[in-house]
């Protein structure tokens, strides 16, 4: 696969994640708050994107070799900053996978209201969410503007990763538990089976891209050894 041109990949496939990006920020519009209904249309776009955008900063890290400092007592290698409450940074890494699905609950609209025979009155209600309920979107807007800085510069947020990884496999022959790969197994956060839409073919794309480029490094390196 030494043929394969993997900054032309990249760079297309970032072409196409800014062209969605574009369409997100007109459906979040220039208001303090969203309707329910619109928050969700957003969080159904920009979860995906999220995950097509780790997987070409991993192709875009593969080369890289960095040199680190003294690791310092007690410091973690998270892969992720929270940053500021006006400036958040870019998640390098997938969230872990839950290793029990949660039992289903009932909302609370649906609780029922007498659950004993010997209450003298039902509890109070609780209003059902509905779609035209305005919700915050500041959480939004700064996980959009951590998006646009990473799709801006994707080197810097390559190179981020290339440190992350190089300090997890320190801890790792240190003793410590890390994670090997910043994209986790399986199906990506964001992805649909059989999804039809434009982030979820770009989402498709990206994964498999990452799949054989971590193969293709991780070949090379077993030859090398």
């Amino acid at each position: 696969m030494r043929h394969w041109n993997w900054d032309e990949m990249v760079e297309a496939n970032r072409g196409r994640l800014i062209g969605l990006f574009a369409g997100v920020l007109v459906l979040l519009g220039s208001g303090d708050r969203v309707t329910r209904i619109v928050w969700r249309q957003i969080l159904a776009r920009l979860v995906p994107m999220e995950s097509a955008l780790r997987r070409l900063i991993c192709v875009a890290a593969r080369d890289l070799i960095v040199t680190l400092g003294p690791a310092r007592a007690g410091s973690k290698a998270t892969g992720e900053r929270q940053g500021s409450a006006d400036r958040a940074v870019f998640a390098l890494t997938d969230a872990t996978r839950a290793p029990d699905t949660p039992p289903r609950t009932v909302p609370k609209a649906k609780e029922p209201r007498i659950l004993f025979l010997d209450e003298w009155k039902p509890r109070e209600s609780v209003a059902e969410p509905k779609d035209d309920d305005l919700l915050d979107a500041s959480a939004l807007r700064r996980r959009m503007a951590a998006l646009k800085a990473a799709l801006d510069d994707l080197p810097a947020q390559a190179l981020r990763l290339a440190r992350w990884l190089a300090r997890n496999e320190r801890a790792r022959k240190g003793g410590a538990r890390r994670r090997l790969y910043a994209i986790r197994s399986g199906r990506a956060p964001g992805h649909r089976q059989g999804g039809k839409r434009e982030v979820d073919e770009v989402l498709a794309t990206c994964h498999e891209l990452a799949l054989r480029c971590r193969d293709m490094v991780e070949r090379e390196q077993r030859g090398s050894a």
